[in-house]
């Protein structure tokens, strides 16, 4: 009877809450993971992006399924053809940071994110972009990203400009943010899950917008040297990380938190699986 009588005690008490996720692709403020299984993740991460933040779903090349796939890292030949595909003086710079722990966040939990962007700028407004817009100095000007015109801060680890040149403006070891789930929802404690790279890539209003909101960036998106180099930096950085990162982009991070970036807009994942794919296997000598 003793036992019958906390019955309604115990009733009373109420159930665990189920533990919050944010966004399209679920983030756990718990886990600091987005939900399901890698292949699931990268899957919802990868979707398309178009103008005005419109995501559309598109399988996983078989490259990028074979590694989430898998539990397994870059081989230490892997690393070091990424290395030896990045120009000076980024080469060195990566050389010599190799070995180098990749970032964590303050409770321990190492990067597991590789999260591409596009800068959105040079913006251009009503103007035409250049005619030779990927040999343009304004468009690859690394400048003003590092004399604090756009931040104070670089707002990202990488910047890849179009004619493939890397400048690192934090280190991969260094827990950064630059996705609003980072800054304005989780905070501090995602710092360090995730990666940055800037893929360089004007914009310019679309036909009678206003606003910053209403943009389109040039077709193609990105040049072969971007993707290459993509490629690479993402060899480099799962090998410094001791798996392959989890592929995603600031927008499918960021959907469903208002006011989202639209970034990357135009990037062709399939381009990207290729030059991944020349990266990882490439030919035999004789061939």
């Amino acid at each position: 009877m003793k036992y019958l009588s906390l019955l309604p005690l115990l009733l009373a008490i109420p159930a665990p809450a189920a533990a919050e996720e944010i966004g399209e692709c679920r983030f756990s403020r718990e886990t600091l993971t987005f939900a399901g299984s890698r292949v699931e993740q990268a899957t919802c991460l990868l979707r398309k992006i178009e103008p005005l933040a419109v995501r559309k779903p598109q399988p996983l090349p078989p490259v990028i399924r074979t590694l989430m796939e898998g539990e397994g890292a870059p081989t230490a030949a892997q690393k070091a053809a990424a290395i030896a595909a990045f120009p000076e003086p980024y080469r060195a710079y990566a050389a010599q940071w190799a070995e180098a722990p990749i970032s964590r966040t303050e409770e321990g939990l190492p990067a597991l994110y590789f999260v591409i962007h596009d800068t959105s700028t040079p913006f251009y407004a009503n103007e035409p972009f250049p005619k030779r817009l990927n040999r343009d100095w304004k468009v690859n000007d690394f400048t003003p990203y590092m004399d604090g015109t756009f931040a104070k801060a670089p707002v990202a680890h990488i910047f890849l400009n179009r004619v493939g040149q890397i400048w690192a403006g934090h280190d991969f070891q260094e827990a950064w943010r630059a996705t609003k789930l980072e800054s304005r929802v989780v905070g501090p404690r995602a710092r360090g899950r995730m990666v940055h790279i800037e893929t360089v890539q004007p914009r310019r209003f679309m036909p009678g917008a206003t606003t910053r909101a209403r943009t389109y960036a040039p077709k193609p998106g990105f040049t072969k040297d971007q993707y290459r180099m993509l490629a690479a930096l993402y060899v480099y950085a799962s090998a410094r990380a001791g798996n392959w990162l989890i592929p995603a982009q600031h927008n499918t991070v960021d959907a469903g938190i208002p006011d989202a970036h639209d970034d990357p807009q135009n990037f062709e994942l399939k381009q990207f699986a290729k030059e991944l794919e020349k990266l990882l296997n490439p030919p035999r000598k004789g061939r």
